[in-house]
Parts: C-alpha cells; structure tokens; sequence
C-alpha cells in the first residue's frame, strides 16, 4: 500500500515484494466502479486528509476484521468521534443518528476509502493508460537504480 506511481512499484519490486498494492490509484481512474465525487475528492485531497481509524466501521456496523482499521479521507463523523471508540461502539443512538444522517443526505452512506499515496494522484486516466504509465516509471526506476 502507500503506492501510486512506478517509483513506488520499483521501490517494492526492489525490495523484493511480490507486487503491490494501488487501490487508491485505481479508484482514481477512467472505469472505475465508483460515484465520480469519490474520484474527485481523491485527485484534490492530500496525506493529511487521510484518517485511520475504527470511526466510521464501528458506526455504520461493518464486519471489518477489527483489528485492522481503515484509512478514509475526512469524515464529520470522524470529528465527532476521534478517540471515543469504545463509547461510540456502546451508543446506539449515535448509529441510530448515523443512519438518519445518511438516510436524509446530511453524510455519504461510504467514507471515501483512500489511503496517503492520494498525494501523487493529480489525473484520472483509464486504467489501461495507468498500468501503461506505471510500467515504464517502474522501469525507468530499475533501470536508474541498476545504474548506481
């Protein structure tokens, strides 16, 4: 994770990483399967918009494995909430509240899954441009490192 370009495709294959992982890189792109503010607010936002936290799963009820948090640009209930997990897991009002919130339109129903690599993400190619685009870089990267 943490990947958005071939620089960071090289580093993990130089590493001896089997591969990698670019989910927030793939979101940001032409086909992809998600609501076009999703994309958008991926391509303008930052690493220090990105959040990890148990919030937003323990509120909307998720099955997440709990051991592992997710990483979600901001979120108001991310705000309301930040550090008060156990609390918030035994409040039923507030998932109540929750849900009235999404049902008349006050929050998205789904946190804007991304991770902190949306600092390299600027465009939204198509998908087949974007592994075109991160081959060469790995390349270009391999070849460089081979170099020195």
């Amino acid at each position: 994770g943490g990947i958005a370009d071939g620089r960071g495709v090289a580093a993990a294959l130089a590493l001896v990483a089997a591969g990698a992982l670019l989910g927030t890189r793939f979101q940001a792109t032409a086909e992809a399967l998600v609501d076009p503010s999703i994309t958008k607010a991926i391509v303008e936002s930052g690493a220090e918009d990105t959040e990890r936290s148990k919030v937003l799963d323990i509120v909307r009820g998720s099955r997440w494995p709990a051991k592992y948090t997710a990483r979600t640009l901001g979120h108001p209930y991310l705000d309301r909430w930040r550090g008060r997990e156990a609390e918030l897991a035994a409040d039923a009002s507030a998932k109540r509240d929750y849900q009235d919130d999404v049902a008349r339109g006050a929050v998205t129903p789904l946190p804007v899954w991304a991770g902190e690599a949306v600092d390299l993400i600027t465009d939204l190619p198509s998908a087949a441009d974007l592994v075109t685009t991160l081959a060469e870089q790995a390349e270009q990267a391999l070849a460089r490192a081979g170099r020195h």
